[in-house]
């Protein structure tokens, strides 16, 4: 569903669009101080039903929200906390879980593990 995008929605939206990697809610508020974060928590849930945006819980602490142009997976370092993009087939990895009688609508792959990024 496509809803009429507001002004503080179109704010929102071009904040995360403009972003490299995933915000949380109050990232976004941070960066729009004249909206509610209530209003931010609001527009984002539209976002994440709509599917415009994907809400992700890498850290296990607060949601993250991030616009996708290009689908891809996630990495996270448990040392760095650093988040590494990637892409993978997901044909393939559909085929490797064997769901025969599952249908999936949306896969998303989160892979946890220590980076070899130099700080």
């Amino acid at each position: 569903m496509n809803r009429r995008h507001s002004k503080k929605r179109e704010q929102i939206l071009e904040v995360l669009k403009n972003e490299q990697g995933a915000l949380s809610a109050s990232d976004v508020h941070a960066k729009l101080p004249t909206l509610n974060l209530t209003t931010v928590y609001r527009n984002l849930d539209v976002f994440v039903y709509d599917g415009e945006v994907k809400k992700l819980l890498l850290d296990g602490k607060e949601a993250l929200y991030e616009y996708q142009n290009h689908p891809h997976h996630h990495a996270v370092c448990t040392q760095c906390k650093r988040v590494i993009h990637f892409t993978a087939p997901d044909a393939k990895i559909m085929k490797l879980l064997g769901m025969k009688d599952f249908q999936v609508d949306t896969l998303e792959v989160t892979v946890r593990g220590i980076c070899n990024h130099k700080k």
